[in-house]
């Protein structure tokens, strides 16, 4: 296994892919996020997030590239689905993920805040880096309180006071570098459509860029378009 300084110089200034695709997608085959990957590393990829213990387990066996893990869960009772419980974190760390994606937020599960999970996976696993998906500047701050080496603002989306569930808000993350400068590394995770947009990131300061849909889900990609040609006329669901 990389060590923590050798998985941050292996993903620094590069690009990660996030290759997930639903089982409910139109174009999700058996297959399919091996595919992706390979296209992914075949373009220059330098590293991949991936959903689920059996995809990661498969893409580590294969590949040595950085592997940011997460799971999924989805629960009525709780807006918190990223790898929720320490079960969750068990399977990707068996599986062989790099990184242990985690709710950086302050969102509500079990009574905890989705952020206390941090310290104890931090504890159980001191050698695996820990990214906190968060929604804004707050979280971010919370999160590497509570441990975390990586922050993402992934759930911006979900925030109340988004100026965009489409696009980036570059003011924040600008200032979300400067605010955690020392302490955490950021990852520009959300919403970067084009090229520009990742040089964007990298230019204020952050340390990698993941991408996803504009990369991986071309069912997206078709949406946004028929979002913009039509004034955004229909409800997009902010979970996918």
């Amino acid at each position: 296994m990389k060590t923590k300084d050798e998985i941050l110089s292996a993903i620094d200034q590069g690009l990660i892919v996030s290759c997930q695709m639903e089982k409910h997608a139109p174009c999700y085959s058996e297959d399919i996020v091996e595919l992706m990957v390979k296209a992914a590393l075949w373009g220059g990829a330098c590293g991949l997030r991936l959903e689920g213990e059996t995809n990661i387990r498969n893409i580590r066996s294969k590949y040595d590239t950085v592997i940011i893990g997460l799971i999924k869960i989805f629960r009525k009772d709780t807006e918190v689905f990223m790898t929720p419980s320490m079960d969750e974190v068990d399977r990707i760390v068996e599986a062989g993920a790099d990184i242990l994606a985690l709710d950086g937020t302050d969102r509500t599960i079990d009574v905890h805040k989705g952020y206390d999970l941090i310290p104890l996976v931090k504890a159980k696993y001191p050698n695996h880096l820990i990214l906190a998906d968060v929604r804004d500047i707050e979280d971010a701050i919370a999160s590497v309180e509570h441990g975390a080496d990586l922050v993402a603002p992934t759930f911006y989306r979900f925030s109340k006071n988004a100026k965009s569930t489409d696009l980036p808000d570059w003011k924040m993350v600008a200032n979300m570098v400067k605010s955690l400068s020392g302490k955490a590394s950021v990852l520009m995770e959300g919403k970067i459509w084009t090229p520009d947009d990742a040089i964007k990131a990298l230019y204020y300061g952050c340390k990698a860029v993941v991408v996803g849909s504009a990369i991986t889900r071309p069912h997206l990609i078709a949406q946004r378009f028929v979002d913009h040609m039509h004034g955004f006329d229909k409800e997009r669901s902010l979970y996918y």
